[in-house]
């Protein structure tokens, strides 16, 4: 009899990884699977508490990523298939092939297995394959895949699905059940390889024709789908209304609004107990008495009575939009919370860029606010535990009051035994307060309840849009951006992170605009300082020559707007070179020159800009940064002989040395003033001395 798995055994689990040692010790020698007794199959266990035989495969809630994934009725399912007279048929092969899913496979980059959100996809998918076999093509033995021919592949694929994503999973499950057959896994398993059905595939594929346009009349041609992908970056016009609301809603209303939130659950906890419904009079009364005598006012003192922009709100059995407040039902009060909570999670999720899953992973113990200022998580994604693996992020300002708000919300609904960040706030599949499974949800509807359009950029306002959105504005706006998106997103590599970052054409073209358009804008400040014997480095004595003999071939005493702009166009190629090396310094290297940073031509490297390198221009801007920083290293330097540190020392140092020969002006200064100064900067050129002899 086989065994009822007993939730307990899911939760109370020795952890995945020793499941997983003993799995492997239980079962032996997987290319012998194939030859053994089905008696003995079906008893392993083969998921913690799951045996091959049991009545339902369930996967452990823990063991998904938090999401929509983690509902019962997603990782549970059973692996069993009924004819036309409610038969059970070919049983022992439906659950061989799952089974057979479930292990560790060899793939040209190693050992590779499903992750348990994949295998379950990848179940329930060969469930409806088999399920068209055996309504379509039943073998005469109780056998599925064996006796189907290339054309009869062809047919299933057709017939279960016109998606070229959902068919390319059917021929990807059958070549993982040959694979199966020929490590012995399977005895059951498909005669015909991917190559004979994919070669059918295209000699009986029908050719798209383009009907012949009549004259005058335009061709008709294939519908393109006018909605955008959801993985389209939101408008930056959205982003701005949307996080806009959001910043005020939460910086004005917050904390005012969860504390009335809180109290109108009181009210309703106490109704409950002496038997009245929700609806009842003396209850309703009770709930507009609790919202009127609330004292609300914004962050500066004010009292609030009108918002910035309207909302839709429900009230006295009716939705409506409005910009009065305080509403005067406990159901307005509702919306707006559930807005409020949608709002904290994206502008959490568009400061973090990180995936929904890792999210909505957050706990109590995610906020370290008073130490290092991350948050923490787990992501499952590019990991091989079944459980995920932690990882943190670095937390804004505006995304760490989202958070603190957002706790002080979850504590109000979710049990007191729990420490979920994100809670279900109404009862729907799942008791209020449980943890928030699907998010796109409240998304949605906060962007509806705020009067934005519904569908920012052609698509809804799907969760995973703000990923996409943070990686775009740093991809535009950051010089090195690409590393800052590998580090933040996650990555294995950079190449993950430059299909990310130019998986939209228009990122790559604006992208290079913006380049331009910055390179442009520097090196105009520069040429106008250099010019005025202002900017800094060994290359500003060079440029402010060439700009002098540029007046003089244009017979101006200063350059004009045009003057200026044509030399900006040319000194930088039009925009495609003078890099940022770092704030207030600019590389003027351009790729057939040679430089210290690379020891040769070739592209500047920024993480190894030399001081003394003939290509390094300083804007008069950082000037003053130079000063305050000599000032500070001069300090520094005395606290370090003091202290006989001479590894600092001579660190620091080197840092002074390189700082006065930035400007000739502040060395004078500093030399003028600092006997310490005037020491190194004495020291150096005596060291020259002794090099030079």
């Amino acid at each position: 009899m086989e065994r009822t798995p007993d939730t307990n055994d899911l939760i109370h689990w020795n952890g995945p990884l020793n499941w997983q040692n003993e799995l492997a010790i239980s079962i032996g020698n997987y290319t012998s699977l194939g030859g053994r007794p089905w008696s003995e199959v079906k008893s392993i266990e083969f998921l913690p508490g799951i045996t091959v035989g049991a009545p339902f495969y369930e996967v452990p809630e823990h063991w998904l990523p938090p999401g929509v994934s983690r509902r019962l009725s997603f990782r549970r399912f059973v692996p069993e298939i009924y004819s036309v007279d409610a038969a059970l048929v070919c049983d022992e092969s439906i659950r061989r092939s799952l089974f057979g899913l479930a292990l560790p496979r060899l793939t040209q980059t190693g050992v590779r297995k499903f992750k348990p959100s994949s295998w379950i996809a990848a179940c329930r998918l060969l469930l409806r394959m088999a399920r068209w076999v055996v309504e379509n093509v039943p073998a005469s033995e109780e056998k599925l895949w064996g006796h189907l021919t290339a054309a009869e592949w062809i047919s299933m694929q057709r017939a279960l699905t016109n998606s070229p994503k959902m068919r390319k999973g059917i021929r990807l499950l059958a070549r993982h059940l040959l694979d199966l057959g020929n490590r012995g896994i399977l005895v059951d398993f498909p005669s015909v390889s991917n190559n004979e059905v994919d070669a059918n595939a295209k000699k009986g594929a029908r050719k798209s024709t383009q009907e012949k346009s009549r004259r005058n009349q335009a061709v008709v041609s294939k519908i393109s789908h006018t909605q955008q992908r959801a993985v389209e970056p939101y408008p930056l016009q959205f982003v701005s209304d949307y996080i806009g609301r959001a910043l005020w809603l939460q910086k004005n209303l917050g904390v005012q609004l969860i504390l009335c939130w809180e109290k109108l659950l009181e009210a309703n906890a106490r109704a409950a107990a002496l038997g009245r419904r929700q609806s009842h009079p003396t209850t309703t009364q009770e709930r507009r008495l609790i919202i009127s005598k609330i004292d609300w006012r914004d962050a500066q003192g004010n009292r609030i009575e009108q918002l910035p922009w309207p909302i839709s709100i429900r009230e006295g059995g009716e939705t409506f939009t409005t910009d009065r407040w305080p509403p005067r039902d406990a159901a307005a009060i509702n919306v707006v919370v559930n807005v409020l909570q949608a709002l904290n999670y994206s502008v959490t999720h568009f400061c973090f860029g990180a995936r929904s899953s890792e999210v909505l992973s957050g706990t109590d113990d995610s906020l370290d606010f008073d130490e290092e200022g991350r948050y923490r998580g787990r992501t499952y994604k590019l990991v091989d535990a079944n459980t995920g693996q932690e990882r943190d992020w670095p937390v804004h300002p505006a995304a760490q009051f989202a958070l603190q708000l957002q706790l002080s919300l979850a504590k109000a609904v979710r049990p007191e035994s729990s420490n979920h960040l994100w809670v279900l706030l109404n009862h729907g599949s799942e008791p209020a307060g449980s943890p928030l499974r699907n998010v796109n949800e409240p998304v949605i509807q906060s962007v509806k309840r705020l009067g934005l359009d519904p569908k920012p950029g052609g698509a809804r306002p799907h969760s995973h849009r703000w990923r996409h959105t943070t990686g775009y504005i740093l991809a535009v706006s950051v010089a090195v951006a690409p590393q800052v998106l590998m580090d933040l997103f996650g990555h294995r590599d950079m190449e993950m992170t430059m299909r990310y970052m130019l998986s939209q054409p228009r990122i790559a073209q604006m992208t290079s605009k913006i380049a331009e358009e910055v390179s442009y804008v520097l090196s105009t400040e520069a040429i106008t300082d250099a010019e005025r014997g202002n900017a800094g480095g060994l290359a500003a004595p060079l440029l402010k020559s060439g700009l002098e003999s540029l007046k003089m071939r244009r017979g101006e005493s200063e350059l004009g707007a045009a003057t200026l702009r044509e030399a900006a166009q040319i000194l930088t190629f039009n925009g495609r070179h003078w890099g940022l090396v770092r704030e207030g310094v600019l590389c003027t290297k351009l790729l057939g020159q040679h430089g210290p940073c690379t020891r040769g031509r070739g592209a500047p490297d920024p993480g190894a800009c030399h001081g003394d390198c003939l290509h390094r221009l300083e804007l008069a801007r950082a000037k003053a940064q130079c000063e305050e920083a000599l000032g500070i290293l001069l300090n520094e330097y005395s606290l370090a002989i003091d202290d006989g540190m001479e590894m600092i020392v001579a660190n620091l140092k080197g840092q002074i040395l390189a700082n006065l020969m930035r400007w000739d002006d502040v060395r004078e200064r500093y030399l003028a003033i600092s006997p310490t100064a005037t020491e190194i900067w004495n020291s150096r050129a005596s060291s020259d001395d002794q090099e030079a002899a």
